[in-house]
This record gives structure tokens, C-alpha cells and sequence, in this order.
């Protein structure tokens, strides 16, 4: 399966600060330079220490931190 070139455009780019947004299930993008965007769902959120757990479609679960060199775009 090949992953998507970029976002939906209603997607939204959403800041670490504003991860805690935020729930469960949610759809939503994740962009890595050198690896390009996968599409993945929110399996766990912790807010106030800007962190995702996010089940990617193409790699598996994934614990993505606010300061990792990434874009998280909601659905």
C-alpha cells in the first residue's frame, strides 16, 4: 500500500500545543521529512506532555512527542 502524497484538503495542520484537541479514534496525517505523509488513527492522547500514540497505517503504533521533527494534520 502506498502511503498518501498529502492531506485531504479540509485537513488542518495542528500544533503540539494544541494535540490535546485531540481524541481517540480521530483520523489524521502525519508528515516526516524523508518519509512523506501516512494516514493513521489517535489510539492515545496526553496532552499536557504533547504526545500522541497514533496507530499509522503504514509503519504501526508510533508515539509521537511535540518537539519530533513532524506535522500531525487532523481529518
Amino acid at each position: 500500500m502506498v502511503a498518501p502524497s498529502k492531506p485531504a484538503p479540509e485537513a488542518r495542520l495542528v500544533p503540539p500545543a494544541d494535540w490535546s484537541t485531540f481524541n481517540r479514534g480521530d483520523a489524521v496525517w502525519v508528515h516526516e521529512d524523508g518519509w512523506g505523509y501516512d494516514t493513521g488513527i489517535v489510539d492515545e492522547v496526553a496532552g499536557e506532555h504533547r504526545m500522541l500514540w497514533i496507530v499509522l497505517e503504514q509503519s504501526g503504533r508510533r508515539l509521537i512527542c511535540g518537539n519530533d521533527p513532524l506535522e500531525v494534520w487532523a481529518a
